[in-house]
């Protein structure tokens, strides 16, 4: 993902590189003098405007200076919000002030972070990253139980999803660092995106819809169709690098803001506002386990709960795929869904809409779909009685052609591998794949015959195939055009295609298909090693096979590309050449 360069604004507010040196040192000069004395705390006011300069170097230099600031300031509660105030209170209107610039600090902090530059993009991430912890940290001293900063991290998962120039560093050190490797972020992330795309779809959360209507949060309606692309492509890109999700609680161990023990003496959080947050009351994690009826407390944290962690997930991937999906997302998603997340669903039947919507598309897209459907089908109990009909209706000369043959190939070798199928069914498929084989490439012609053999020795019943008495596509029964693979009348033809492969150019198809004339006593192919095969791994093949002996050439060389030799006597009584040659018009340049 390339970064674009920041065009630079010529004239009176470019810097010189002296003037970036004297205002570092300013920069540094200001933040001791705040950390000298509490009468230097005007300073702030100056380096949050240096934090907006134009200059790369400056800002890095001023938004560093102000988190070494501020963290001493929210480890000691200096930050934390007064809950009576008054004009005559001094140390209370010093620290509404001083929240008031930190606030501003952090907007500005998330403001880089759509930065097209990267090397102001990744110092940004990890200063909010923490102060997360320090904020989580304090909080939970305060309160007496684990607590998570999410009003601040919120406000980081916004910035990342609307973020119009996200880079490949900033990708790779969220995703890397943080989402993939601590267990309370990746909850936090989970939660919080799903909360951002349900209100730019104009949707309503589950959290709104237990909350009091005087507290509800305003709805503005459905986002512009830019903002929900933007959306879906940063979503998308974070989720495609979550390759694993913990499968065991006693997985749950990484935590960036400290591992809750709810056994460990602490009164257990009460949502009371002790931090940093303009809000009333502080978000406290639902323990989706709980049980209403029972008036026992839950032991184990939320955090700690698998199924906690299932359901965030579940609700992040269905807003996901609520936005507006491009073809390349699209495809993508589906080479991920039967690995990536339905294993991880409290519920996998909720991607049955979705999965079979995508099956009946039709396309390279059906192809990609099958899979997931296919992991419905046999391990959550999904009735879908036309699979085998649709899945054979795949079989066209496209198919032949896309980049996603083998894979296909491979899905539909485990679907046809129970010996319980109607041999009716098998042998269509045989014939269809028999029939495609007569006008598909060299490359595909030598996946299917490899796989016909195998359905061949998997299902004796039809081997009839083999000896039946059609010929050609003229006395064949078998129709090509039926939908309905039990209706196509399959086993009453014959594999004719086979013989009529048996003649072809190309030297591997010819010997592959010559198989089905011996008897069959060869064990079945591994189908894995004709899947790859393209025109350049023949041609490789070719080029580097050894020969017996050098390959036979002309006597005499050529002395053109089309030579007409005609017969001429000699004119006048000279020795002239009895034959004379003469050359094709238009040729000459060819001659030798």
């Amino acid at each position: 993902m390339a970064v674009a360069k920041r065009p630079r604004a010529e004239g009176k507010a470019d810097l010189s590189a002296k003037d970036v040196k004297d205002t570092i040192e300013q920069i540094r000069l200001l933040e001791r003098q705040v950390a000298e004395s509490k009468t230097n705390l005007n300073n702030i006011v100056t380096l949050v405007q240096f934090s907006e300069s134009d200059s790369p170097k400056v800002i890095h230099a001023a938004i560093h200076a102000l988190f070494r600031v501020f963290s001493p300031m929210l480890s000691r509660g200096e930050l934390q919000k007064p809950k009576k105030t008054s004009a005559e209170d001094k140390k209370a209107t010093v620290t509404l002030w001083l929240r008031d610039n930190y606030i501003k600090f952090l907007n500005r902090t998330c403001d880089i972070l759509n930065m097209p530059e990267a090397g102001l993009q990744v110092p940004a991430l990890k200063i909010l990253m923490d102060l997360v912890k320090l904020e989580s940290a304090y909080l939970t001293v305060v309160s007496g139980g684990h607590h998570f900063a999410n009003d601040l991290f919120q406000r980081v998962v916004d910035a990342l999803l609307n973020c119009t120039n996200m880079s490949q560093p900033l990708l790779n050190e969220f995703t890397e660092k943080y989402f993939g490797y601590y267990d309370d972020l990746r909850f936090y992330f989970l939660k919080d995106a799903t909360v951002t795309i349900n209100a730019a779809l104009g949707r309503q959360s589950k959290k709104d819809s237990k909350t009091p209507a005087n507290k509800k949060q305003k709805t503005t309606g459905q986002a512009s169709s830019e903002k929900l692309s933007l959306l879906m492509e940063n979503t998308f890109n974070i989720m495609e690098t979550l390759k694993s999700m913990p499968t065991d609680a006693k997985e749950l161990d990484e935590f960036w803001t400290g591992n809750p023990d709810p056994n460990g003496g602490k009164k257990e959080y009460t949502g009371d506002s002790f931090g940093f947050s303009d809000d009333e009351d502080e978000e406290e994690v639902e323990d989706l386990t709980k049980d209403a009826s029972s008036a026992k407390p839950v032991k184990r944290h939320p955090l700690l709960t698998l199924h906690n962690h299932r359901v965030v997930f579940s609700d992040c991937w269905l807003a996901l795929l609520r936005l507006p999906f491009t073809t390349t997302i699209y495809k993508k998603t589906l080479l991920i869904v039967h690995k990536r997340i339905i294993p991880h669903l409290p519920r996998p039947t909720v991607l049955m809409d979705f999965l079979t919507d995508s099956y009946n598309a039709g396309g390279a897209v059906s192809l990609l779909a099958l899979k997931g459907l296919f992991v419905l089908i046999t391990e959550h109990n999904l009735d879908y009685p036309d699979f085998f009909k649709k899945l054979y209706m795949l079989f066209d000369r496209n198919l032949m052609h896309v980049k996603y043959r083998a894979r296909f190939f491979s899905q539909v070798d485990i679907f046809l591998s129970s010996p319980l199928l109607p041999a009716q069914l098998v042998a269509a498929f045989i014939k269809r794949m028999a029939r495609l084989g007569l006008s598909s490439p060299p490359a595909s012609i030598v996946i299917i015959i490899p796989f016909i053999y195998n359905l061949l020795k998997r299902h004796p019943t039809c081997m009839q195939l083999i000896h039946g008495k059609a010929d050609s596509e003229k006395n064949d029964l078998y129709d090509h055009a039926e939908e309905d693979p039990m209706k196509c009348h399959a086993l009453q033809s014959s594999l004719w295609e086979m013989q009529t492969l048996q003649n072809h150019f190309a030297p591997n198809v010819s010997t592959l298909a010559k198989i089905f004339n011996e008897q069959f006593t060869k064990p079945s192919y591994n189908l894995e090693d004709f899947l790859d095969h393209t025109y350049a791994t023949m041609f490789q093949n070719e080029i580097t096979k050894k020969r017996k002996g050098e390959a036979a050439v002309a006597v005499e060389p050529p002395k053109g590309l089309f030579v007409a030799s005609v017969e001429s006597t000699a004119v006048d009584g000279t020795e002239e050449a009895e034959e004379k040659e003469e050359i094709v018009p238009g040729w000459e340049s060819w001659v030798f």
